[in-house]
């Protein structure tokens, strides 16, 4: 080996000596997209991509859980899930099995600002499979068996919710930070008690109310033929029904946030940390740059939060944040699972990050990477056909204008490392931050006392008082 390095003339440069250079990112690209208007009213956007012979489709429904009575939590994504339990002449086991001859896949679900039905098939099965979409939508059966298993499962899952510290603390934040009266108060999947009430008959009042052309919207993309691709939809969502538009709910104020909240666990090795905040909506002018501003302090491995508790002190395998931008104004979170006696210590470090976006200026660093990182995810998000479906039907959703993704580009941009101090000020705040941890209270809570936080307010695993 010696012989070998000794042989290397003195005058090439070491491949150590310089980094290599990063050169400009390639541009984002958005597909041309067409529109046009189903019979029933029905929008539907078409996106052609030719780089594979699939094609992808996403039909999203205005409404979801956030739409729902408080008292019915989880009727709507119990919905989703009952629509595909058989659907026309086919019970549940021949829908699935008419699925997979086709080579497709059909998947339903509810989150808080919509609900979705996704398809996605060969070219030469996809039209077949938009006949059993359309009968899902047309046609589903919702029978009581069906409903009774299905139900029995939700009841399960929600029971076993309650020893899952990451589902515990999602709950448990969104009551304190929303409250029970808001649309975003309650876990999409319900409670207990509120799965008690349901019965089939409001399965058929949401399908009826919310599954329907006025409140909805399709993007096809992939390899297809328009005209025939027209004549299609007319044929499979032709017979779909309107109705009058649902009223919206109301939205109350947020309520007044304890500032420690502890879900006891006792013995447990690890902590939960949430720090949860008010946050803005899907339409804010401010949304480009707060998605910087997260992916400096926790949306990448190598953002603030992450290095701090990950590599700088070894509390946890990862720290994170993120902003929910949706219909109404969402929240903001900081999260980390620690080990248990370094809680305390983890939450010091947080709130530090997060005032730290006040006193320490972001980079150049910094503010480039976090431009690369947004860019990267639009562009993949429209790297596949399944993923340019999901990226339009979001704005479909919202109501947001076909070209958003190019004005996202154009603001990440324009977004300077000072606008990100400025928004920081104006939508960062340690003190208002609400801290939720699943923990062994005995263990953590004398440690938090003694950072001068006050005494907790104590909460069981669905955030009911104790």
């Amino acid at each position: 080996m010696n012989d070998i390095l000794s042989s290397v003339p003195s005058d090439i440069p070491s491949i150590m000596d310089e980094a290599p250079a990063v050169g400009p990112l390639p541009p984002v690209v958005v597909p041309p997209v067409n529109r046009f208007t189903l019979s029933n009213g029905l929008p539907v956007v078409t996106i052609r991509r030719e780089v594979a012979p699939i094609v992808s489709a996403a039909l999203m429904i205005r409404s979801g859980a956030g739409a729902e009575p408080s008292e019915l939590a989880g009727v709507a994504s119990l919905t989703s899930e009952m629509l595909d339990e058989g659907a026309g002449d086919r019970d549940a086991l021949a829908f699935a099995d008419a699925l997979e001859r086709l080579g497709a896949d059909l998947w339903l679900g509810s989150g808080r600002d919509g609900s979705q039905l996704s398809v996605q098939a060969p070219r030469e099965t996809f039209f077949d499979a938009l006949d059993l979409a359309g009968d899902v939508l047309t046609r589903p059966r919702l029978t009581q068996p069906d409903w009774e298993r299905v139900l029995a499962d939700r009841r399960t899952g929600v029971v076993q919710r309650r020893d899952q510290p990451e589902s515990v603390v999602n709950v448990v934040s969104d009551r304190l930070l929303f409250g029970d009266d808001h649309p975003y108060g309650h876990p999409v999947e319900g409670f207990t008690r509120t799965l008690e009430r349901l019965s089939l008959d409001d399965i058929h009042d949401i399908h009826k109310a919310y599954w329907q052309p006025s409140n909805a919207f399709l993007v096809v993309a992939g390899t297809f033929d328009e005209p025939a691709l027209r004549a299609r939809l007319e044929r499979a969502l032709g017979p779909w029904t309107w109705h009058a538009p649902e009223r919206k709910r109301v939205v109350p104020p947020l309520p007044k946030r304890p500032r420690l909240c502890i879900v006891d666990r006792p013995g447990a090795p690890q902590s939960v940390v949430r720090l949860v905040a008010p946050g803005v909506d899907r339409l804010s002018p401010d949304r480009p740059g707060l998605a910087m501003l997260n992916a400096v302090l926790g949306g990448s491995f190598t953002s603030r939060l992450n290095f701090n508790l990950r590599e700088k002190h070894g509390y946890t395998y990862g720290a994170a944040s993120s902003f929910s931008f949706m219909r109404h104004p969402g929240g903001f979170a900081a999260r980390a699972s620690v080990f248990a006696e370094s809680t305390a210590p983890s939450v010091r470090e947080m709130l530090a990050e997060l005032a730290g976006l006040h006193e320490r200026p972001v980079t150049a660093e910094e503010h480039a990477k976090a431009r690369a990182t947004l860019l990267m995810r639009v562009a993949e998000g429209l790297s596949t056909t399944g993923g340019i479906a999901a990226t339009f039907g979001e704005l479909g959703l919202y109501g947001l204008p076909l070209d958003e993704p190019n004005r996202f580009v154009a603001a990440l941009e324009a977004t300077t490392a000072d606008d990100l101090r400025s928004l920081a000020a104006r939508h960062v705040d340690p003190e208002a931050a609400c801290i939720v941890i699943v923990g062994d209270r005995v263990a953590i809570e004398g440690p938090l006392r003694d950072l001068g936080l006050p005494a907790a307010v104590i909460r069981d695993p669905d955030g009911d008082a104790i």
